[in-house]
């Protein structure tokens, strides 16, 4: 039987993001799959990708979290916990119009090579998040698609990937272009839509 107090304090860790402590709490005897994976919902929740890591690597069950026709498309780690935390709820206070225009902007005038030659993995992923929360729909796609195509194809890093594809890669501005999507306006609404929500609770 797993320590309550241990368990507590790794419910924590998975909260902040502290490997430190995760690995503390499972000294005294915290067990990582106890309330069904609450220690793993907590860090993907919170898109902690450090303690998600650490959660599968000392027997964490990430595999209940993810429908059968979705665990048969995962061919590594890095699939899984791009999976994992896909099923996160999208917190409003993770929209910031301000980053979302830069991107675009950046995607407009140079394609999206930008999010893997400028942007780091968790920032790009962030992004493609963001169009989703805010319903940008056909941005969201492309980006998504763009994003997994480039995880499953740079096995060889990811400046050599944006130089062997680069009209593939070309392609993808222009379908991006072509969604025709207002982002910053999208983000305002999804952001009003958010707050009045939180005006009526209480």
């Amino acid at each position: 039987m797993s320590d309550p107090v241990a368990n507590r304090t790794l419910e924590l860790a998975c909260v902040v993001g502290s490997i430190e402590n995760a690995l503390e709490a499972l000294e005294e005897g915290a067990d990582v799959n106890f309330h069904a994976g609450a220690p793993l919902f907590l860090a993907i929740t919170h898109r902690n990708r450090g303690i998600i890591h650490f959660l599968l690597d000392h027997g964490a069950d990430g595999e209940s979290f993810l429908p059968k026709k979705r665990l048969k498309e995962i061919k590594t780690r890095e699939d899984l916990v791009e999976e994992l935390i896909a099923c996160a709820p999208y917190n409003p206070r993770d929209v910031k119009i301000e980053e979302i225009q830069e991107i675009d902007t950046a995607i407009r005038e140079t394609g999206v090579g930008y999010l893997l030659s400028d942007l780091d993995w968790d920032h790009a992923t962030r992004f493609r998040d963001s169009l989703n929360a805010i319903g940008a729909g056909a941005s969201h796609r492309c980006v998504a698609e763009f994003l997994q195509w480039a995880r499953s194809e740079s096995g060889d890093g990811l400046g050599e990937f944006l130089r062997s594809h680069r009209d593939a890669v070309g392609e993808y501005r222009e379908r991006y272009l072509g969604s025709g999507e207002d982002l910053v306006a999208l983000a305002s609404d999804f952001l009003n839509s958010a707050d009045s929500s939180g005006d009526g609770e209480g």
